[in-house]
């Protein structure tokens, strides 16, 4: 009697692995001044890029078409979501935390990535506190979708880090990965 549901269950979980596998995506953060993008941002497509789905860019500020074109051109960009209202004046993580999750939301990402900066620092984590996971901060490497490399105790020693949280929210140290090149995409813009 006991046993039916452990086999429904051990049959389930595999299917769902399954599923997030096929419909792995990601979700770029992209940094930048409403005039220009920030260079980490390319570092952090790099490692998305490596993960492997689909891979799609959120550009929020308060005149950022032209960071939004730009983020467009990089090549392995599937689509570039624009957030523009006068709130995002600033950068500040108490009202970009709520775009996010209303991204995440609505998209189902598997993975958040951005740029190791004082940007993502002070993002990140605050949308990891409300998804309920644990961020993971400053990677240096990319195993697979699950499985991180990063450096701990002051860069003293590498640690792998396999996460099975529902979402992984990351932080790519930059000098780790190369930054991807601009020019040669053709990624669709939604508003």
């Amino acid at each position: 009697m006991f046993s039916t549901p452990s086999k429904v269950s051990s049959l389930i979980r595999p299917l769902n692995t399954l599923r997030l596998a096929r419909n792995q995506s990601t979700l770029v953060l992209v940094e930048h001044n409403n005039e220009k993008l920030n260079p980490v941002t390319l570092n952090a497509i790099t490692a998305a890029r490596a993960l492997g789905g689909e891979v799609n860019c959120l550009v929020a500020g308060t005149s950022c078409g032209g960071v939004a074109k730009e983020v467009s051109s990089v090549e392995g960009i599937s689509k570039v979501l624009v957030a523009e209202d006068a709130a995002f004046e600033g950068f500040m993580p108490e009202k970009l935390t709520p775009l996010l999750l209303a991204s995440q939301d609505q998209f189902k990402f598997t993975h958040i990535i951005a740029g190791a900066s004082a940007f993502s620092r002070g993002l990140l984590p605050r949308v990891a506190a409300q998804l309920d996971v644990s961020p993971i901060s400053d990677i240096i490497g990319i195993k697979d979708s699950e499985t991180f490399v990063r450096t701990i105790y002051a860069g003293n020693a590498i640690m792998t880090l396999k996460s099975m949280d529902p979402v992984k929210i990351v932080t790519v140290r930059t000098t780790a990965f190369e930054a991807a090149a601009v020019g040669d995409g053709a990624a669709s813009v939604e508003s």
